[in-house]
């Protein structure tokens, strides 16, 4: 009998063995080969500016940029309060130029990008010159500036995009598209000097900072997605924590720049930190269960710890009685 014993522990130890090696296997794949989900939802949210001290951010970020540099509105001052809806979104494949055209160009680059077209700077041949192409989450919302006052019947910004790309790696390969098509523009000498002088190479963490002032909003799971566009873009001043990306900037002296994302996948906080730490600038939104799931997971997992300890005492005890 107790020869049987053993072998059948040794079994179960092998079966365990095998099962731990099987899941390691099957989740090195799936974060080799992950799957991005959509979590938007339509709906609004209401954004307060929920501390600024002025004094602090003069002598931190300085006094040539000012909250309303960053944001629309009276986005300098305490309690201003600014709304976003998401409206609806489309699952989509997008080539070269629509990709570029919505993610890279501002309104005014657009624009001198326009009076290029006889040039061959249009559609057909930017597609056939880049030929990569993007599938993307492409919503569409509506955009209320901070305002200390009552909001606008109609948003300031009735039709304001968003954008996810299912795999966040491609945005690499949209920013070097977008430098290469730059520095055709810039080397053409048929191109006139006002209008080049609307375009200029931008660098990966310049690219996140534009994303993230024009609505970045991230798939699910939000840390997987996080780090793969960070470490895709290979920036040199950003890193995530969860569902956070922290940002390393200068102006008169060090400070850090820390962007949240609710469980919406659309942004939950934005805090700016001195180089003490101390928060100096903050907006928060309506979008922030994130933080009930947070905590609601935490007590999970220090309970049944809670559980497995006291069920662990009990087994020695038990065992010690029989001895």
């Amino acid at each position: 009998m107790l020869k049987n014993r053993k072998l059948s522990s040794r079994s179960l130890l092998s079966v365990l063995l095998l099962g731990i090696i099987l899941m390691g296997l099957i989740s090195t794949s799936v974060s080799a080969n992950p799957t991005y989900e959509i979590a938007l939802t339509k709906g609004t949210e209401i954004f307060e500016i929920t501390k600024y001290d002025n004094d602090g951010w003069e002598n931190t970020v300085g006094n040539t940029t000012m909250p309303d540099d960053w944001f629309e509105g009276d986005s300098n001052k305490t309690g201003a309060q600014g709304k976003y809806t998401v409206k609806g979104w489309n699952y989509l494949k997008l080539k070269t130029y629509e990709i570029i055209r919505q993610v890279m160009f501002s309104t005014e680059q657009f624009m001198a990008f326009m009076t290029l077209s006889g040039l061959g700077y249009n559609e057909t041949e930017i597609n056939n010159n880049y030929t990569n192409s993007y599938w993307l989450w492409s919503g569409e919302g509506a955009e209320w500036d901070f305002t200390d006052s009552e909001f606008n019947e109609t948003a300031d910004d009735p039709i304001s995009k968003i954008v996810v790309l299912k795999n966040p790696e491609d945005y690499n390969k949209i920013l070097d598209d977008y430098n290469d098509l730059v520095d055709t523009i810039l080397n053409d000498s048929k191109v006139e000097t006002y209008i080049q002088s609307q375009f200029s190479n931008i660098t990966a963490d310049e690219l996140l900072w534009k994303l993230i002032f024009e609505g970045l909003a991230t798939a699910s799971p939000f840390n997987g997605y996080l780090n793969a566009l960070i470490n895709a873009l290979n920036v040199e001043n950003a890193t995530v924590n969860q569902n956070t990306i922290i940002i390393e900037r200068y102006g008169v002296t060090n400070y850090t720049v820390e962007v949240s994302y609710g469980s919406k996948g659309t942004l939950s906080t934005f805090i700016v930190k001195d180089v003490s730490g101390q928060i100096i600038y903050q907006i928060t939104s309506s979008n922030t269960e994130w933080i009930f799931f947070t905590i609601l997971l935490t007590i999970g997992i220090s309970f049944a710890g809670i559980v497995s300890y006291l069920l662990f005492k009990k087994f020695k005890l038990n065992k010690s009685r029989k001895m």
